[in-house]
């Protein structure tokens, strides 16, 4: 009897130090999994935005630049790029899709543009209209010998306009970058 008191002790102890040592595993995988290390905030309170990055990016100013550019020379261009800013509207009578067309307009005007899409969208709840366009580089430089994709997207807040822009060299760049632009512009949030 004493015999089987021992077994089932130990049998107990057994399964016991098990679940705790599953326990602490799947707490642990929990932390691992809703602790994202990469994600990052982008909180610029002059300009009243706020958005999720990765670390595939690094902030400057009201600025994201892919991790691994750099910017060996001056002047300098560096891709990719997402910048934001913010303008007070001075027009009453101020139409988003006016003001899109009008920027398309321009630059059909101009040397070098070339139209790719302008069309409307959403940030959050605000509508808004995106505009896409490439463009050649004003510069002579080796990095910007191919032409530079702009991804543009304006909304209006009040008495602002917001543009959220990418721009990155039209080649496996723009490529590779183009889903992580997305997905920051998804979480993009005008705080004011």
């Amino acid at each position: 009897m004493d015999i089987m008191k021992l077994r089932s002790t130990s049998s107990d102890n057994i399964w016991m130090i098990i679940m705790i040592a599953i326990t602490l595993v799947a707490s642990n995988t929990n932390i691992i999994f809703s602790q994202s290390p990469n994600s990052l905030t982008f909180d610029d309170p002059l300009l009243g935005v706020k958005f999720q990055y990765t670390d595939e990016w690094v902030k400057e100013g009201s600025s994201l630049y892919g991790a691994k550019t750099e910017c060996p020379s001056l002047p300098c261009m560096r891709f990719p790029v997402i910048s934001v800013s913010t303008y007070p509207i001075v027009s009453e009578d101020f139409s988003l899709d006016n003001y899109t067309k009008e920027q398309s307009f321009y630059h059909d005007l101009a040397e070098g543009y070339k139209h790719i899409a302008l069309n409307n969208t959403k940030i959050g709840p605000n509508n808004a209209t995106q505009y896409i366009y490439s463009v050649k580089s004003p510069f002579l430089m080796e990095e910007a010998s191919s032409d530079i994709i702009n991804y543009e997207i304006y909304t209006i807040q009040g008495i602002n306009l917001y543009k959220i822009s990418f721009a990155a060299l039209l080649d496996e760049q723009y490529d590779k970058n183009l889903n992580s632009f997305k997905k920051i512009k998804d979480t993009f949030e005008i705080v004011r």
